[in-house]
C-alpha cells in the first residue's frame, strides 16, 4: 500500500475518532456564538477543514523542503493564542441578527478558515509520523501531496455534522431567546480566549 493512501487511512481514522473532539473546542464556541442554521454550520465547518488542509500541506512540504520534523515552539504558541483571540472577538461583527452583508459572511468563512490553520499547530502522534515520511522525499511536491492526503482524510469526518449541529443551536436561541444571544456571544469568546491563553501557557 503506497504512503499517499496509507496516510489518508490514517487520517479518516483519526478524524472519525479522536480528532473531531480535539477540534471542537476551537470551532464548536464560534459556531454557538454566529451560527445561523445546519447549513451555514456545515458550510463554516467546510471553511476550517479546507484551513487544516491547506496547512498540513504546507507543514508536509516544509518537511519534505528542510528535510527535518516540524516543531511548534513556545513562540510559535503565543503567537497563534493571539490570533485565536483576534478570531473570538469577530464573533460580534459577523453574528447580528437578519440578513447577513456578504461581507460578514466571508468574515465568518475566513475566520472559520484561519480557525482551521491554527488547530494544524496543534501536535498528534499522526501527524508526526507524516513528517517523519515528509523528510524522506526528494520533492517538496511530495511532501505536499502526503500532508493533503492525511488531512483529507481527517477532515471527512464527523465534525462537519458536528457544526451544522452548533450552528443550529445557536439559530434555535436566536429565535427562541433573543435577549440571551449578547451573553451566549460573551461566553463563546471567553471560552476561545481561555483556550488561546492556555496554549500559549
Amino acid at each position: 500500500m503506497d504512503e499517499p493512501f496509507s496516510l489518508f487511512l490514517l487520517g479518516l481514522a483519526y478524524g472519525a475518532t479522536v480528532c473531531s473532539f480535539s477540534c471542537l473546542p476551537y470551532f464548536g464556541p464560534y459556531l454557538i456564538g454566529s451560527g445561523t442554521g445546519f447549513k451555514d454550520g456545515v458550510v463554516s465547518s467546510c471553511a476550517f477543514a479546507v484551513g487544516k488542509l491547506s496547512m498540513y500541506s504546507v507543514l508536509g512540504g516544509a518537511a519534505a523542503l528542510f528535510g527535518r520534523t516540524l516543531t511548534v515552539t513556545h513562540s510559535h504558541k503565543v503567537i497563534l493564542g493571539f490570533v485565536l483571540i483576534a478570531v473570538a472577538f469577530t464573533m460580534p461583527f459577523v453574528a447580528k441578527d437578519g440578513c447577513l452583508k456578504r461581507s460578514q459572511v466571508v468574515g465568518k468563512r475566513f475566520s472559520m478558515f484561519v480557525l482551521g490553520v491554527v488547530s494544524s499547530f496543534m501536535p498528534c502522534p499522526p501527524l508526526a509520523a507524516v513528517f517523519v515520511l515528509a523528510t524522506q522525499q526528494e520533492a517538496v511536491l511530495s511532501g505536499v501531496m502526503l500532508g493533503f492526503c492525511y488531512g483529507l482524510g481527517l477532515v471527512i469526518s464527523p465534525m462537519l455534522l458536528a457544526g451544522g449541529g452548533f450552528a443550529l443551536i445557536s439559530h434555535k436561541i436566536r429565535q427562541e431567546v433573543k435577549e440571551f444571544v449578547p451573553y451566549m456571544q460573551k461566553i463563546a469568546m471567553g471560552i476561545m480566549v481561555i483556550i488561546a491563553v492556555k496554549m500559549m501557557w
